[in-house]
This record gives C-alpha cells, sequence and structure tokens, in this order.
C-alpha cells in the first residue's frame, strides 16, 4: 500500500495539520512513537501508533494532539513560571486551573476539538482509576479541581469515568470557596495573568500558601532556556503535572563543587559518574583518594580485579521504545488488582508529608492578621474583645529520596513486579509532595563472570582477585527527570535475562555518592533487596563472606559516619542482621504497605545535629 492511501500515515499528516492551525505556528512538529504524550517547544510528542487503528483511539490521539497545540497558542510560560507557587499542592491546583481555562479558550468555537480533548480525558480519568474513588485519600485535590473547573467555564459536564472523583471532593470545595467560587475566573479567561491572580485567591482560600517559586539567576540557565520562553514552559510543566518539586536553581559548575566538597567531607567518594561510565573505576579512583582510615573501614581487603567491563546505563537505553511499552503495559497488567491499595498507601503518605509543609494558624492573641472568622462574635456583642491570628512556621526540610531496586535473578517473578509497581507511585507522590525521587536498580551484565571472569582466567588465575564480575548498575529515573518521563522505564524490570547477580556493597556506594551530589538537605536511601549479596564467580575465588563483609563495611560507615538516612526493605530474607533500620515482608504483596509506612516514619524524625563529619 502506497503512503498516500494508507490510513496510519493519512492520519498523522491531518494530526500535525490540525495542529498547526489550532496552534497558529507553521513550525509545529508531530512526533509518534514516544511512550507517553508531552509537549516540547514547538514538538508534539504522541504514543505510537498500531498499523489498525480504531475510531476510540484515533479520537484519544487527536484530543492529546488538540490539547498540546491550544496550549501553544494560549498559554505564556514566562506568565506561567512568574505566578507559579512554590508549594507543592498550590502548584498542582494552580496547573489544574490554567488546562481548564486552556480547554475553555481554546474549544469556545470548535465543538469537533471539545469532543477530542473530552475523550483524551476520559482514556486518563480510566488510567488513573478515578472511577474506583471512594474518599478523598483516593485521590489529589488537582485532579477534582480540573474538572470541577471544567464544569463552570465551558459547561460541559465531568465525563463518567470522573464523577466519582469530583463527587468525593465538590462538598470539599464548596465549603472552601462557596456555590459560585470560580464564576469570578470566567470573566478573565482570556487574560492569563489576571487569573492566575484570581487563582491565587482561591487558594488562599483553600488555605494553600501561593508564595512565587524564585526563578533561578540568568547564570544558571542555558542558553537555550533563556533563548526560549517555550523551553520554560516544558520545565515548569513538567514540574507542575507531575506535581514535583521546583528547579534547584543550582548551576553545573554548583554541583561540580558541591561533588568535590562531599567529597572530602563525607570520605573521599566521587561516584556520581556520567551514564554510560563505567562504575568501578570511580570505585579503584575513590580507594585511592580516600584516607587512609576511611578506606578501611569502607573496603576492608575488598578489591575489583578490572573496572573495564562495568557500566552505568540508563535503562532506555538497554532495549528500544516499543518493547519498553510493551513491557510496562505487561508491568500494568500484573498488578491491576493492587494498583489501588499502593495508591490508597500512597495518598496517605502524601497527606502525612502535606501536614508536615501546610501552614497553620494560632488564634485569640492580641496581634497579628484580624481573625474574620470570629467577627460575627463581635456584631453579636459589642463589648467581646477583637481577636487576631498569626501564621505558625512549620519545618520540612528539601528532600531527595533514592529507591535502589535489587535486580538479581531471585527478585523474579512477583517480587521485582510488585517493587517496580510501588517505586512507580511512590516517585509520583514523592514528586507531588515537592520530594525529589530517583529510582536506581543494580545487577551484572553476566551470569559466572562474563568478561572479567575470562580476563582473570586468561591472566592465569592469579589469587585473591577480588570481584570478578561485570557491574550493570541502571538509571530507571534520575533525580531531575519528572515521573512521567520515567514511567515506561520500570518496565525494563521484567525484561527476560535482565536480572542476574547482585554486588550490593558497590550499588549501595554508587547510590550513596548520587545523593552526596545533590543539594537537598535530607538524604533518605531505600534499598529493596531480597538477602545477601550473591555472585558466583568472585564467591568461587575468594573467602564466602567477601561480598557480605563488605556489604556490611559499607552499611556502617553509612549509618555512622555520614547524615543519609538508610534504611533497607528484605523480600522473604531477613535483612536486619544487615541493616539497623529495616524490615522483613514475608509476602511481596506487602510491599507497598512497608514503603508507605517505613517513609512515612523517615519524615516524622527531627534532624539530627553534630553528626560526625570525616575530614581530609
Amino acid at each position: 500500500m502506497s503512503q498516500e492511501h494508507d490510513p496510519v500515515e493519512n492520519f498523522k499528516h491531518a494530526t500535525e495539520s490540525t495542529a498547526r492551525v489550532l496552534s497558529g505556528r507553521d513550525d509545529v512538529e508531530v512526533v509518534f512513537g514516544g511512550h507517553q504524550a508531552e509537549l516540547n517547544d514547538k514538538t508534539l510528542h504522541l504514543p505510537s501508533m498500531p498499523k489498525q487503528m480504531d475510531e476510540p483511539l484515533a479520537q484519544y490521539i487527536r484530543g492529546l494532539a488538540d490539547g498540546m497545540a491550544l496550549k501553544l497558542h494560549y498559554h505564556d510560560a514566562a506568565v506561567y513560571q512568574q505566578l507559579m507557587p512554590a508549594d507543592p499542592r498550590a502548584r498542582a491546583a494552580y496547573q489544574a486551573m490554567e488546562d481548564a481555562r486552556i480547554e475553555a479558550v481554546g474549544t469556545e468555537h470548535y465543538p469537533g476539538v471539545a469532543a477530542n480533548i473530552e475523550a483524551a480525558l476520559r482514556q486518563e480519568a480510566r488510567q488513573q482509576k478515578m472511577d474506583t474513588v471512594s474518599n478523598m485519600d483516593d485521590a489529589p485535590l488537582s485532579e477534582a479541581l480540573r474538572f470541577f473547573a471544567r464544569e463552570i467555564f465551558t459547561g460541559r459536564g465531568t465525563p463518567k469515568e470522573a464523577q466519582k472523583l469530583l463527587k468525593v471532593w465538590k462538598p470539599w470545595i464548596k465549603e472552601h470557596l462557596g456555590d459560585n467560587g470560580l464564576e469570578q475566573l470566567k470573566n478573565s479567561l482570556h487574560d492569563q495573568a489576571a487569573f492566575a491572580r484570581l487563582t491565587h485567591q482561591l487558594l488562599n482560600k483553600m488555605e494553600m500558601p501561593v508564595s512565587i517559586v524564585e526563578p533561578p539567576p540568568p547564570s544558571e540557565l542555558s542558553d537555550e532556556e533563556e533563548k526560549k520562553g517555550q523551553g520554560n514552559e516544558k520545565k515548569s510543566d513538567d514540574s507542575a503535572s507531575s506535581e514535583s518539586s521546583p528547579p534547584t536553581g543550582m548551576s553545573e559548575d554548583d554541583m561540580g563543587e558541591k561533588s568535590d566538597q562531599e567529597v572530602d567531607m563525607e570520605g573521599g567518594y566521587d561516584m556520581g559518574e556520567q551514564e554510560g561510565g563505567d562504575a568501578a573505576s570511580e570505585t579503584d579512583s575513590a580507594r585511592r583518594n580516600t584516607p587512609k582510615d576511611t578506606a578501611s573501614a569502607i573496603f576492608g581487603n575488598y578489591k575489583i580485579y578490572t573496572p573495564q567491563f562495568d557500566e552505568v546505563i540508563k535503562a532506555k537505553d538497554l532495549c528500544d521504545a516499543e518493547e519498553l511499552q510493551k513491557l510496562r503495559k505487561l508491568l500494568d497488567k500484573q498488578l491491576v488488582h493492587l494498583h489501588s491499595v499502593i495508591t490508597r498507601l500512597a495518598n496517605r503518605l502524601q497527606r502525612k508529608l502535606m501536614a508536615q509543609q501546610t501552614r497553620s494558624w494560632n488564634f485569640d492573641l492580641e496581634e497579628g492578621i484580624l481573625d474574620s472568622a470570629r467577627l460575627s462574635r463581635i456584631v453579636a456583642n459589642p463589648y467581646y474583645p477583637v481577636t487576631y491570628k498569626q501564621e505558625s512556621n512549620t519545618e520540612f526540610r528539601d528532600t531527595i529520596v533514592t529507591l535502589l531496586i535489587d535486580n538479581s535473578g531471585s527478585m523474579r517473578g512477583r517480587p521485582i513486579t510488585i517493587a517496580a509497581m510501588s517505586t512507580d507511585i511512590l516517585a509520583r507522590t514523592l514528586e507531588r509532595c515537592g520530594v525529589q525521587v530517583e529510582i536506581l536498580g543494580f545487577t551484572t551484565r553476566a551470569w559466572k563472570g562474563g568478561a572479567s571472569r575470562e580476563k582473570w582466567l586468561s591472566d592465569g588465575k592469579p589469587a585473591g582477585p577480588g570481584r570478578l564480575n561485570d557491574l550493570r548498575h541502571i538509571i530507571y529515573k534520575d533525580a531531575e527527570s519528572p515521573w512521567r518521563h520515567a514511567r515506561a522505564n520500570l518496565g525494563l524490570m521484567l525484561r527476560e535475562g535482565l536480572l542476574k547477580e547482585n554486588i550490593d556493597g558497590e550499588a549501595l556506594l554508587w547510590a550513596y555518592n548520587r545523593l552526596m551530589a545533590r543539594r537537598e538537605q535530607r538524604k533518605i536511601l531505600m534499598v529493596i533487596s531480597d538477602g545477601a549479596p550473591v555472585d558466583d564467580s568472585t564467591l568461587s575465588a575468594n573467602q564466602g563472606n567477601y561480598l557480605e563483609e563488605h556489604l556490611r563495611r559499607v552499611i556502617d560507615w553509612i549509618e555512622t559516619k555520614t547524615d543519609v538516612q538508610l534504611i533497607a526493605i528484605g523480600i522473604g530474607h531477613d535483612v536486619t542482621r544487615y541493616y539497623r533500620r529495616a524490615v522483613t515482608l514475608l509476602d511481596a504483596e506487602e510491599l507497598g504497605g512497608a514503603i508507605t509506612e517505613k517513609l512515612a516514619e523517615l519524615f516524622d524524625e527531627k534532624p539530627t545535629k553534630g553528626k560526625k563529619k570525616l575530614k581530609r
């Protein structure tokens, strides 16, 4: 079939032409083949198209494309960034209101476009299981605000897939905003700045702080960001739609200085290597540059025969996009009955963290802000004294959480599947709360030694070779990437042949040093494993507890000599014999609850002060 008679190709061409018309820009491009839809500068990335396409799928794709095209036309990234709240919950609500505004303005004279966007909303509501929502713990307020505002601005009803969500939240919204709380915004739909300022007033009524995100200095922006306002839109939209924390405001030079400082202060490690490099070569370098007493504490007699074949690699580089998408669908299918349970637990964690960030008030004071809620008492009794209120300070430290997942063969099946889903949902939850998240995995490139062992054999098998396998350290999600960009990557854990052997000590050091290159005050490292380190090649050529002893040394050093909060979750095996803060699960299905519970405990802890730092 020629391309001009291929219905899929015709559809792609029509989608791009429509996007250019709706956006008012001739330079818009549409690319098919991504894991999910996203807008990047002037390029619309849409999911892959099957060879046979039905009408519901076609309308869903049109809806995604139309929504992004309208955003290019009616959304000013600079205005959005200038007025974006710093508080994660307020930012998510701010984004929801802006999405509703864009749809209302853009579909005003295009009923066909309105139908397409509604089809996309229906599909997203089904994917997020909004039709199973039974209480406010099951879904965030921002999702409900999106549909509530949409009803007011467009006059169109909420799709049936999201009606339960809105039913749960609508009484709370009306209690805080009143029956006509959003009507005043309708007059400002065509003025984004005025609309944003009115949105701030509504956020105040919902007791959300609306202090503005401090923009990074021009010197810390890349040339591309300074040159392209739409590039800033991408950055801010990623942050808000995934409800993650604001940009770090740290230049690469600053990060380099920070890393060097931590090398000196925290024991000489510098393993925050670039993706695609090798970890062990830097392990050797770190050992050489580490103070002798620290090196002895961490390494003991541990050594690496050769780092030549080790790798640090991004998950997306281990298989093509189409396979990743299929693996992600397989993961979703296997855990469909657990999704709602883990999501509910994650939302409880979110509410707990938000409670720590939400402002609170002291009442009945003699000075401060006039307490308008008590004015009725003065009207009823003029002799009743005027009372004031003051906002109390809450302490919530800037936080990053690294989830380090054992990708060994013994995790195959149920454990790795639930680990993938749990970390996936928690990454999204933590980003909603302004907590940066990194998801890492560790395994080896081969069974029984790989190229490292071959080299050892060809060298005549010298005694005491040390670690004899090729490391594979996997980055599923780095701290700067929004959750939605990394979602498909977690499907890689289900790939046949990925899970091999586990060398935990070096993986912990790798994850630790990535953490230490970060600026956040609180650093949490959570390890999900099913037992002791195992590598047949290494253990056959060294003493039987060689890997285990190194792991114990690394754990002890992190727990006693650094400020990193280390916690382990063991699946089917007791990890409390290694880690001071640990929990052992006999059933892998308990993993989601255990992760949320332990993270909540860590966030409840007060900052530790005066912990010993290692000096040069």
